[in-house]
Parts: structure tokens; C-alpha cells; sequence
């Protein structure tokens, strides 16, 4: 990521849920607080395959929302890589300065709303 702004990008390392131990999600938060905007790329490593997770799951979908009052709100889909077990969100903008983000495994890539099966968060980003 190129840096912007005067402290450049924020780095935390979130680990899983009890439906993922052992798992680490590595986020990397590019905040522009003057135009209430996000540059997040999200890299997940040692991370079991969907299905080994929740039957029938395919994909690793990540969420985010700017509060626990209003619902989440779908990011994008992890790109997973089973033979490393890792998964990575390249690049992508959230519209918000800070969030909370969770990662969940899902049946489809575009579901509605996230499934009760959280692997990393939810977890601040600011």
C-alpha cells in the first residue's frame, strides 16, 4: 500500500475465533480521516478450508460497519489459497475512518447478510 498521510498505514494482527484457532489475520489500514475513507488490504494465514470450518461453506467473506448499531455490510471475498491455508483481501476501500470488520464462511460469495460462522473479529479498525 502507499502511504498517505502523515503516519502512514496502521497494522494489527486479529486472531481467530474459537471456529479458528491458531488463525491470524493481518489488517492494514490506510485512513484518510479528512475524506472518511479506508484503503484495507486483509492477509489471513493458517486458515482451514471453508468447508472443514461449517459444511457446505465455500468462500470467506469479509464485512465491515461503522457501528454495532447499523447492520454489516458485505467488503469482499478472501481470495483463498488452500495449499498455503491463507486467504487475502487485496486492496479495497471502506467508506468509513473506522470500523468494525469480521470474516465469515459462507455458502455464496454475495450473501445478504454474514452467517453466525465468524473466523476472525469482529474486530476494530481505526
Amino acid at each position: 500500500m502507499a502511504l498517505a498521510g502523515c503516519g502512514g498505514p496502521s497494522e494489527r494482527i486479529v486472531q481467530g475465533t474459537q471456529l479458528a484457532p491458531g488463525t491470524d489475520a493481518h489488517i492494514t489500514a490506510d485512513i484518510n480521516s479528512d475524506a472518511a475513507t479506508t484503503r484495507l488490504a486483509v492477509d489471513v494465514v493458517h486458515l482451514a478450508p471453508p468447508e472443514r470450518i461449517q459444511a457446505g461453506s465455500k468462500h470467506f467473506v469479509v464485512w465491515q460497519r461503522p457501528s454495532s448499531e447499523l447492520p454489516w455490510r458485505r467488503v469482499g471475498v478472501l481470495d483463498y489459497d488452500a495449499g498455503n491455508r491463507g486467504g487475502k483481501l487485496v486492496e479495497t476501500t471502506v467508506p468509513y475512518a473506522s470500523f468494525e470488520l469480521l470474516i465469515t464462511v459462507e455458502q455464496q460469495m454475495n450473501p445478504q447478510f454474514p452467517s453466525s460462522a465468524a473466523v476472525i473479529g469482529p474486530a476494530s479498525v481505526e
